[in-house]
């Protein structure tokens, strides 16, 4: 645990040196303060530090660079994944890639979005695709894109994009790696591109979806069959199903997957159930960190709103047992009403390297949309 939060204290001083002039180190402190409070609270009213006016200056107006910010917060997590996997004795961990599509829904127009505020599954707003990467209890939410609507690439091609810009050594560091996705990502081309760099697979699919011989996946009736499906006759796949739970009045429902790799049916659902470790990354995101929650009007200060949130999550913040492991604490000066206070934080401090007391007695609540 030590060890962690010394990380999380250098991780903590390399963002502020993202931003070169004071006032910017400043703002930065006042948003990642915000953030890891984890109650899901979105404005910035809150701080005594900083009016909410400079908040929306410093993430959207201002002159920092983000790609400095991200390329400081990428290092940090090539540094944790190869020191996780240094001097490890024994078996090497199953590295698993995760990658999915979760959607925050906006209402009313947003002018200077325009092109990042789409319908998908019937939902409008703005979609992000994810990639994820768990390496035993590691946690790396490694990177996102966003989807910029019909006519650019589609949620799949820049799933596939964000697996070939991972680094070769989290691709190749061990022989153990395993991509994960719903059938949402079940494309030809996406399969292809995923086997052509050498990651073994398990995806979801259809079950209407047609082998090479003209059967749909639902017809087969034996687990563990190889198959070939349409306009994939050179990926040899094999075919596992699971029975999900039946709701109140309905049938149980059959979920197919398939893998690239023989397994028994057993081992080959308990593979399938690990991709559900995004879903609960999601709405941790959601609930406890205000990701869906944006008021930015500009897309600049909507990256700017959205990446400092993935190394509170990355597991050098917060993420070594929520429930157990980090004991709750609250700053002297904080003042947050009942409805707040009933979720307590789960950031404590900073090894050596507390942020400064940037909350007053204030009156905010989370609410679902704002702009500030």
């Amino acid at each position: 645990m030590k060890q962690k939060m010394n990380r999380a204290g250098q991780l903590y001083s390399d963002m502020l040196t993202a931003c070169p002039r004071k006032q910017h180190r400043d703002n930065m402190q006042v948003v990642l303060s915000c953030f890891l409070e984890a109650l899901g609270i979105s404005r910035f009213h809150a701080s005594t530090a900083k009016s909410p006016g400079a908040i929306s200056r410093f993430l959207n107006h201002q002159n920092w660079s983000l790609r400095t910010l991200i390329r400081t917060i990428r290092q940090h997590a090539l540094r944790t994944f190869q020191d996780s996997l240094r001097g490890r004795r024994g078996r090497p961990p199953l590295i698993e890639i995760i990658v999915d599509t979760t959607s925050i829904s906006k209402e009313g127009a947003f002018a200077e979005l325009d092109g990042w505020i789409h319908t998908l599954n019937s939902v409008r707003g703005l979609h992000v695709v994810m990639l994820y990467v768990c390496c035993g209890d590691l946690r790396l939410p490694w990177g996102f894109k966003i989807w910029r609507g019909k006519g650019s690439p589609s949620p799949t091609e820049l799933a596939l994009r964000l697996v070939r810009q991972l680094p070769s050594e989290v691709r190749t560091r061990t022989k153990h790696v395993h991509l994960l996705a719903d059938a949402g990502f079940s494309s030809r081309a996406f399969m292809h591109g995923v086997r052509n760099l050498g990651l073994d697979f398990t995806i979801g699919m259809r079950a209407d979806r047609r082998t090479t011989e003209g059967h749909r996946l639902k017809d087969i009736t034996r687990q563990q069959c190889p198959v070939t499906l349409a306009g994939l006759p050179d990926l040899q796949l094999w075919l596992y199903w699971v029975w999900l739970p039946a709701k109140k009045g309905e049938k149980r429902e059959q979920r197919f997957i398939v893998s690239s790799r023989q397994r028994t049916p057993q081992t080959a659902r308990q593979t399938g159930r690990r991709r559900w470790k995004i879903e609960a990354l999601f709405k941790t995101l959601k609930s406890r960190f205000a990701f869906g929650k944006f008021g930015q009007k500009t897309k600049l200060g909507v990256l700017r709103y959205l990446c400092p949130q993935y190394p509170t999550l990355s597991g050098e913040f917060v993420w070594d047992g929520i429930n157990s492991s980090i004991k709750s604490h609250r700053r002297v000066d904080s003042r947050l009403n009942d409805r707040t206070s009933s979720r307590k934080p789960i950031f404590t401090t900073l090894h050596a390297r507390r942020p400064c007391a940037f909350f007053g007695q204030s009156s905010v609540t989370p609410t679902s949309t704002h702009h500030v």
